[in-house]
C-alpha cells in the first residue's frame, strides 16, 4: 500500500517593523486555511541584540507561548511542539503574538514564515488526564520543589522522567511543574505520573511578565500574562490565579539581574499582596544567593507582613536540566527544598497548605536540619505554623530539631531576632519563650550554622498577645528553656 505524501497546503511570509514604543506586546495576523491539521511557523529577530518572544493564539484563544524558544513552533491536531497545544485547527485569522524581550531605542523587525499542512509530521506523546488523587495518605510534612521547569519551557530540556527518578533520589515528595505562560505540561505530566507514584507532579505555571515572574500552583489552563495589553493588569491577572482555585507565589523578587534576567525582580506598584499566598525567600544554588539575594527577600517579607499580608515562606531550586547543569550557577532540584504540612500527598492538599501558612524553607536541600515547632494556645492545646493564637500572656514554643548538631536557633519576632541558642545534639529539644506585652505579633524560627548564614526559616505564627497581669517580666523578654519564667509566674500566682 502507497504512503500518502505530505501535502503542504500554502506558505505565508510575514515581516515587519516592532516599535519599542506602545506596549510590550505587537500581533501578527495569519489566515490559516481550510484542512489544515498542522502549522509550522519559523520566527526571527533578525538581530544579535533584540529579543524577541512569540506565541500564538486561535480564534478561540491561546494555543501557546513558546517565548524565546528558538526553534519553530509547529501547532498541530493530534501533537504540538513544546509549549504549544494540540487541538482543532479552525480555518480563519489566528494571531502570532510578539512580546518586546529587549529592543533598543530604535525598535526591532521580525521575520516570519508560516507553512500549512494538510497531515500531521509529530508523532503523539502519551497524554492523561489530571485526576487529583492522592499519592500518599496522612497528616505530615511534605517535600518539595516549587520552581521546576521541564522541556516544556523553551529555556529548559528535563524530560518528566529524569525530574521524577531525581526528585525520589533527593527524598522530594513533589515538585511543581512551573512551565514559562503555558499548561502544555498538564496533560503529558498526568500520563508520566503513573510511572512515578512517589513523586507528585503539580500542575503550574511560571507566569512570567516583563517586571515580575511569579509561580502559580495547582494551576490548570494558562492565565493572560501580557502586563498591559489589552489593559491586562496584574490584579487581573492573580485574581485569574484565585480563580482556578490556583495560589500565586511571587518568585525571586530581589533578583536584579539587567539583560541576565530579563523582568526577574518583582517591580509590580499595584500588587494586590493580599491575593499573594507566597514568596520565594531563596531562589537557586544557597553558596551563591543566601548571601546576596535572601537578606533583601527576608526585609521585604518583614515589610509586607508588617503592613499585615500574610505571606507563606516558599523556595525553589528554578531548575532547568533536571540536576544535570554545566555551569556554577546550576541548582540541583530540591536546593532549596520546601516542606508543606498537608493533610495527604495531593495538589488540593498542597495548595490548602500554602494556602494556610504552614511551610518551612530548609534553604540548601532536603538534608538540612528538621525543624517541628508549635505554639501553646491559652488553652494548652497546640497551635501549628501559620496559625492565630489569641489571649496569651506568655508565648511558648516546643521546639524539636533533629539532624541540627552544631548550628544555631533563633526566636524572631515581627522581623527582629529576640533570641538564639546553640543545638547541641541531632535530637535537640527546647521551649522557647517570649513576654510580648499586648498587641499583635509574628513569631518565625530561623536555623543558622556557625558562618551566620541561614539554613532553614519557618513561616510565621501570629499571636494576639494580652499583658502579663502577673508582671513578672519586662514586655520583650524571651527564654531560651522557658522554664525559669514560667516557676517565677506560677510562685507569683501562688503567692496571690
Amino acid at each position: 500500500m502507497l504512503l500518502p505524501i505530505l501535502g503542504i497546503i500554502s506558505t505565508m511570509h510575514y515581516g515587519g517593523d516592532v516599535p519599542a514604543a506602545g506596549g510590550d506586546y505587537a500581533e501578527v495576523e495569519i489566515l490559516v486555511p481550510a484542512a489544515t491539521q498542522e502549522i509550522l511557523i519559523s520566527h526571527d529577530d533578525e538581530s544579535d541584540y533584540d529579543i524577541l518572544d512569540w506565541g500564538l493564539w486561535a480564534p478561540e484563544g491561546f494555543r501557546g507561548w513558546g517565548g524565546g524558544n528558538s526553534e519553530d513552533a509547529i501547532v498541530g491536531v493530534t501533537e504540538s511542539s513544546r509549549s504549544y497545544l494540540i487541538g482543532p485547527i479552525t480555518p480563519g485569522t489566528w494571531r502570532i503574538v510578539i512580546g518586546k524581550a529587549q529592543l533598543d531605542a530604535d525598535g526591532g523587525h521580525y521575520s516570519i514564515d508560516v507553512t500549512y499542512h494538510d497531515a500531521p509530521t509529530l508523532t503523539p506523546r502519551p497524554r492523561a488526564a489530571f485526576t487529583g488523587a492522592a499519592l500518599k495518605p496522612g497528616r505530615r510534612w511534605y517535600k518539595g520543589d516549587f520552581h521546576v521547569h521541564s522541556s516544556e519551557s523553551g529555556d529548559a530540556n528535563a524530560s518528566f522522567d529524569q525530574i521524577g527518578a531525581l526528585a525520589k533520589l533527593r527524598g522530594l515528595d513533589f515538585v511543581n511543574l512551573s512551565e514559562h505562560n503555558t499548561h502544555s505540561q498538564v496533560d503529558l505530566a498526568a500520563a508520566a505520573q503513573a510511572t512515578h507514584p512517589d513523586v507528585l507532579f503539580l500542575r503550574g505555571a511560571e507566569i512570567t511578565t516583563y517586571a515580575g515572574h511569579g509561580n502559580a500552583v495547582g494551576l490548570a489552563t494558562y492565565v493572560d500574562h501580557r502586563i498591559g495589553f489589552g489593559g491586562r493588569t496584574i490584579e487581573a491577572v492573580i485574581a485569574d490565579v484565585e480563580a482556578q482555585n490556583a495560589v500565586f507565589i511571587v518568585n525571586h523578587p530581589k533578583l536584579e539581574l539587567g539583560d541576565n534576567c530579563i523582568g526577574c525582580a518583582w517591580k509590580h506598584p499595584t500588587t494586590p499582596w493580599d491575593k499573594v499566598a507566597g514568596i520565594e525567600i531563596i531562589t537557586g544554588k544557597w553558596d551563591l544567593v543566601e548571601r546576596v539575594f535572601t537578606p533583601l527577600v527576608m526585609f521585604q517579607w518583614d515589610e509586607l507582613s508588617a503592613q499585615g499580608y500574610r505571606l507563606a515562606a516558599i523556595g525553589g531550586s528554578d531548575d532547568h536540566r533536571a540536576g544535570a547543569g554545566t555551569g556554577d550557577t546550576d541548582t540541583p532540584l530540591g536546593s532549596p527544598t520546601t516542606l508543606v504540612l498537608a493533610d495527604d500527598l495531593s495538589e488540593a492538599a498542597i495548595v490548602e497548605g500554602i494556602r494556610k501558612g504552614r511551610t518551612i524553607v530548609q534553604l540548601r536541600g532536603p538534608d538540612d536540619p528538621f525543624v517541628e515547632v508549635t505554639m501553646t494556645r491559652a488553652d494548652g492545646t497546640a497551635a501549628e505554623i501559620g496559625d492565630d493564637v489569641d489571649g496569651v500572656a506568655t508565648v511558648t514554643l516546643p521546639v524539636h530539631i533533629t539532624g541540627g548538631a552544631g548550628n544555631l536557633v533563633q526566636l524572631w519576632r515581627n522581623g527582629v531576632k529576640l533570641s538564639q541558642t546553640p543545638i547541641t545534639s541531632d535530637d535537640f529539644r527546647v521551649t522557647l519563650t517570649d513576654v510580648p506585652g499586648a498587641g499583635e505579633f509574628r513569631y518565625r524560627l530561623e536555623l543558622i550554622n556557625d558562618s551566620n548564614n541561614r539554613i532553614v526559616v519557618t513561616s510565621q505564627f501570629y499571636v494576639s498577645a494580652v499583658a502579663d497581669a502577673g508582671g513578672c517580666c519586662d514586655a520583650g523578654t524571651s527564654s531560651l528553656t522557658g522554664l525559669l519564667p514560667a516557676l517565677l509566674l506560677l510562685l507569683r500566682r501562688r503567692r496571690r
